[in-house]
């Protein structure tokens, strides 16, 4: 499901791309909510005149005149603005499509509900405080939001959208992990000073999530526990469990998250460092509109007269205006740094010269890391081609590495430095990508584990998928290309090959034990039928893919 960040970004999209004043040709879909033939509860919007969209947490209003529409993302839900392709990028036909004088808006995997503008507007009004997206967004009136809840779990206050709109699971997972809690702790066991890190927490990801879905960063990358196996802090294992009054998937870890809030030190969180330039002070109206370095009155270095923005030399002593400073590009300079994923400049760089067969070249080796070495996990960022492991990456400034520490592989998700004699033209790429949550790391410990295929195309290794589509083969693993949608070549191949067959002769399906005790995270086959029709069928998965 669309999280408050995706929907805040869809709200931008249209407000900066689609004008004002457009009448409606014609709005036509399925997104029922509700009864009514589809389509047909939509002829009243016909010939009125777009007035504009908002936003609160994952809710976006569209505006026209006296009417409403109230969307709501659902599972993988997204938003188009004049396309050509009907279809979105996993296939699925579009639920609505509103088509203006000049535009046509097309969502994908939407509910649409029909309101009065004048109760949505003041909903957005009320509650602009508590939206976690929002510019105007309160910390107070969120912490006493939280406080009201005191008899609930802290899982289900924060996916409470009528207590923090826009927070989702994975700001949930994320924020309670950044707060060392216990999902299951009740809110009236927290000190007024935890709930209120609490929800910085969950406000500072929020951010992070934002910014990182705008710039198409991959939020996973900051993830400590969501969807991983080990903890990204102490690389325990994760719990992966269904809890609160929804059953939505929780992911903690025991290590790092107390159930006790009094064994809590806030002084010793990892927090956040929020060097984004969120536009909390301007609304949401003038983000794309702030004045530049150069649109502000500038000072003479030499006669200290203040002059007009325009003016290039000074009025009094016709002095050249002095030039701005470079700043760092828009990514690195409006992104929430971790404490343990800086994008600053490289502390350490080593320079070698090489001679190849082409010519001489330099190789620049830099050391991002400014702390110990942590050991590497699934969601490293392995783009970065060559980098120094952590064994190796302390080289000290102004001394000349050895041979050994420059040609020291190090790790197995970083291609080492090829040596001089060795041919590279012909050997295929194999650390330059993500691996998979279920893609299990190289070591001499998994050997007798299947083998991961590689996809005929680009070489690299696939990554482990389920089938989510109804139909005879859902729930069942595949391997394909792990590059990005739009990116991917068509390989594909069964990972369910080698499965035991049930009572039924049907090959069975793998799922994971999600109920709290010694065998959560484990996994076992069942029948692939549906409840009622399966066998007693069950068999522990000790290698699995």
């Amino acid at each position: 499901m669309v999280e408050g960040p995706g929907c805040t970004l869809h709200g931008e999209k249209i407000r900066s791309r689609v004008k004002k004043g457009q009448r409606v040709l014609q709005i036509r879909g399925n997104a029922n909510h509700g009864g009514g033939a589809p389509g047909d509860r939509f002829q009243c919007f016909g010939g009125c005149e777009y007035t504009g969209v908002q936003t609160l947490g994952k809710e976006l209003f569209v505006y026209f005149g006296g009417r409403a529409l109230r969307l709501h993302f659902g599972m993988d839900g997204s938003m188009r603005i004049n396309t050509a392709e009907r279809n979105d990028g996993r296939g699925n036909p579009p639920t609505l499509i509103i088509s203006l004088t000049e535009d046509t808006l097309t969502f994908y995997n939407t509910t649409a509900e029909i309101r009065l503008s004048e109760d949505c507007s003041e909903k957005v009004r009320l509650m602009a405080s508590l939206d976690v997206c929002s510019p105007s967004f309160s910390v107070c009136g969120a912490v006493e939001a939280v406080c009201r809840e005191s008899g609930r779990s802290v899982c289900d206050v924060l996916l409470d959208q009528s207590v923090l709109p826009g927070v989702g699971n994975i700001i949930k997972n994320e924020a309670l992990f950044l707060t060392a809690l216990n999902p299951a702790v009740k809110v009236n066991r927290l000190k007024p000073e935890l709930v209120r890190h609490l929800v910085k927490m969950t406000r500072d990801f929020t951010l992070l999530f934002y910014q990182c879905v705008k710039r198409g960063s991959a939020v996973c990358k900051h993830c400590r526990v969501y969807k991983r196996s080990s903890c990204g802090q102490c690389s325990g294992a994760v719990t992966v469990c269904r809890l609160g009054n929804d059953n939505r998937m929780t992911y903690f870890c025991s290590r790092c998250q107390t159930e006790d809030p009094t064994e809590i030190d806030i002084s010793k969180l990892p927090g956040l460092n929020t060097l984004l330039r969120w536009t909390s002070q301007r609304s949401v109206q003038d983000v794309d509109h702030v004045a530049t370095k150069e649109e502000e009155e500038w000072s003479c270095d030499l006669c200290t007269l203040i002059n007009r923005p325009i003016i290039k030399f000074c009025e009094a002593c016709m002095s050249p205006r002095p030039l701005a400073a470079v700043k760092d590009p828009p990514f690195f300079s409006a992104l929430i740094r971790f404490p343990h994923n800086t994008f600053s400049k490289p502390q350490q760089e080593v320079k070698l010269h090489r001679r190849a067969a082409f010519g001489n070249t330099t190789l620049v080796l830099s050391d991002l890391g400014s702390g110990p070495a942590t050991p590497p996990s699934h969601t490293t960022d392995r783009r970065s081609g060559v980098g120094l492991g952590s064994d190796s990456s302390t080289a000290v400034i102004g001394t000349q590495p050895t041979r050994a520490h420059i040609f020291k592989r190090a790790s197995p998700g970083l291609p080492s430095i090829p040596s001089k004699r060795r041919k590279t033209g012909s050997e295929p790429l194999t650390g330059g990508e993500v691996q998979d949550k279920n893609q299990p790391a190289s070591s001499s410990s998994t050997t007798s584990l299947p083998t991961i295929p590689c996809c005929t195309a680009h070489h690299r290794p696939s990554v482990l998928r389920v089938v989510t589509k109804e139909g005879e083969n859902k729930g069942r693993h595949f391997y394909t290309c792990a590059l990005p949608r739009g990116s991917q070549c068509n390989f594909f191949e069964w990972a369910d090959l080698h499965f035991p067959s049930c009572h039924h002769g049907k090959r069975s399906l793998m799922r994971t034990v999600l109920k709290l005790g010694p065998n959560n995270g484990r996994r076992f086959y069942v029948c692939p039928l549906k409840q009622g029709k399966q066998c007693e069928f069950f068999q522990w998965a000790e290698k699995s893919p």
